[in-house]
């Protein structure tokens, strides 16, 4: 599958990246090119990736291509601007020259994710922006367990369909998990336990885990299939606009909020487990 960068949107809560341009007496090989390299805002994106890469290429830097086609395993491809050989390694780099609006931070990350699930999971990419970079891009942008499961959710991840978040859920905890679920609640706790020790995981420089939307919303959908397929009558999954999530799951008489819960899980623990919000309502409605 391949996406097409859409018409973009303001984007809030970006934060600036930390330090100012490199010191031209530094090696610039030795440093994130976000030090070393000023991108024009609002120009030609296109234009200002060639730009770059000619510079780069002056700096001795080895440029092996310029918008790249990365497949993942799993079939999604997209398209990374700058493809670099540093020291025998691979690096990537994208550009962006326009202000970071929740569409173009989505696009990202969507990259990101093709990049960690292709024969180059293991390379660095860095994020040239002529505007100040999110924490959230700079953050996932990284590597370490808790992103690359995460990451891989973003590809499955529609706010609007519970279904296909619930089976990428199923899909992610097979590939990086080696569980094989199958919409059963017994099987939830050990799913808790993963997530935590997943999640638990710090990433290069002990920076603080970051938890993306695609997660709770891919473990609440899940949670919340097990709760519509083994309620009688079954419940159906429902937008709204008053409630603090996406979807909520309604049943004949009351109104379920699994994604609520997934979220105060994984921002609070234990305390607040998903599992055993499942078993208390198939318990209650079943009864």
């Amino acid at each position: 599958m391949f996406w097409r960068r859409r018409q973009r949107e303001t984007f809030e809560g970006s934060s600036e990246l930390p330090g100012p341009l490199a010191d031209p007496s530094q090696a610039p090989a030795s440093q994130p090119l976000a030090e070393t390299i000023e991108v024009e805002r609002d120009a030609s994106r296109a234009a200002c990736i060639s730009r770059v890469a000619e510079e780069l290429g002056r700096r001795g830097e080895e440029v092996v291509e310029l918008f790249e086609e990365i497949s993942s395993s799993t079939g999604w491809e997209t398209v990374m601007p700058i493809h670099l050989r540093r020291g025998g390694e691979d690096v990537f780099a994208e550009v962006e020259t326009g202000p970071w609006e929740e569409e173009t931070v989505e696009s990202v990350l969507k990259a990101a994710a093709v990049l960690r699930g292709s024969e180059y999971s293991d390379a660095p990419l860095e994020v040239l922006g002529a505007y100040p970079v999110p924490s959230s891009v700079r953050y996932f942008c990284g590597r370490s367990p808790a992103i690359g499961f995460q990451l891989d959710l973003v590809l499955h991840d529609d706010p609007k369909n519970a279904g296909a978040c619930a089976e990428g859920f199923k899909e992610a905890a097979k590939r990086h998990w080696d569980l094989n679920l199958s919409y059963d609640p017994k099987g939830l706790p050990a799913i808790e336990e993963h997530l935590l020790a997943t999640l638990g995981e710090r990433p290069e420089g002990g920076a603080r885990t970051q938890i993306l939307g695609a997660l709770v919303r891919g473990y609440g959908c899940y949670a919340g299939e097990i709760l519509r397929r083994r309620i009688t009558p079954k419940g159906s999954w429902r937008s709204v606009a008053d409630w603090g999530e996406d979807l909520v799951l309604e049943f004949r008489s009351v109104t379920a909020d699994p994604i609520g819960k997934a979220r105060a899980f994984l921002e609070n623990g234990p305390e607040d487990s998903a599992a055993y919000y499942v078993s208390y309502v198939l318990e209650e409605l079943n009864n």
